[in-house]
This record gives structure tokens, sequence and C-alpha cells, in this order.
């Protein structure tokens, strides 16, 4: 995703495009205040139960109609494991417990986010239905997992199809 500022956030001036801090960046000259982006930080759930894989199947691009472990991005206020434990009950319906920090994946592919967070988890209660931007919820075996999409997502079910992940 590119990102541009072309007025400043300060006082309203017109950005211009300086050399700060080893990089090209928006650059006010009427306040002198730098632009600097902040990375979107997400967060992805492994959820395995009975030798079976959690997957959402995605209703909405990007990845509209392929399908992905449960995910979303980090409110700026709000704990990585509590926004997986909100994501997971949006997409999903279920309430979970986190497990354990997985991995941290930077950006990939066509994925909005920059940086994924990748927890395990287990569910305490509650019915797979799908909500919120998912068009399905379902349980996958290892040999049978439906076309993937996201590099995290591609990457855990890889390493749990392969019996290098124990979520």
């Amino acid at each position: 995703m590119t990102r541009i500022a072309n007025y400043c956030a300060v006082c309203g001036g017109p950005l211009e495009r300086r050399q700060l801090s080893g990089r090209p960046r928006p650059y006010c000259p009427r306040c002198g205040t730098p632009v600097y982006f902040d990375p979107k930080v997400a967060v992805v759930v492994f959820i395995a139960r009975a030798d079976r894989v959690l997957l959402i199947k995605r209703a909405v691009d990007p990845g509209k109609g392929k399908w992905a472990l449960p995910a979303g991005f980090v409110d700026h206020d709000e704990a990585p494991e509590d926004a997986a434990i909100r994501e997971t009950r949006e997409e999903t319906h279920l309430e979970i417990r986190i497990g354990r920090l997985l991995a941290v994946f930077p950006k990939r592919d066509q994925g909005l986010a920059d940086i994924i967070i990748a927890y395990s988890a287990e569910v305490l209660s509650g019915e797979a239905r799908a909500g919120d931007d998912a068009a399905a919820v379902g349980w996958f075996a290892r040999d049978d997992l439906p076309p993937l999409v996201f590099y995290p997502s591609i990457t855990l079910t890889r390493l749990w199809r392969e019996g290098e992940l124990d979520p």
C-alpha cells in the first residue's frame, strides 16, 4: 500500500519531500514537521483442534474467495493479544484463549499489513460460524487444505502440515 501525504497535519501547509533520517520523507517547510508513516500491524491466529485447523473464507479483497487463518488489524490503543481475540470473535463467533507467540512476519504479499504477529490459541466456547469479513468458516485436515492466501497463513499451515508447528 502506498502512503501519500500532501498537507501537514499540524499546520495545513503543503508538504515537500526532503532527505530525513536516511530517506526521502514528506516535510512541512512552514512549521518544520516531518511525516513518519507508522506501519500497519495485524494479528493472525492459529487454532488447531482434533488434528484440524480453523480457517475463514475471505468475503472481501484482498484475497476474496480464498481461505486464511483468522486475522485482522490491531487498533492504536489495543494490545495485540486483545486484537487477536477480538478479530477471531468477529470472524468466527468463537471465544478463544491466546496460547503463545508463534512468529512475527514482515509484509511479503498483497496483504494490507506491514507487520503480522502470529499467535496460537485454543477455543474456549462457541460454535464456528462466519462473521464480519468471513464468507465461511471451516475446520480442515492437514491433507485437505483449501486454496490459501497471505504469507503468514500459508507459512503457518505449511509448517503445521509438515509437523514442524505444534501450536
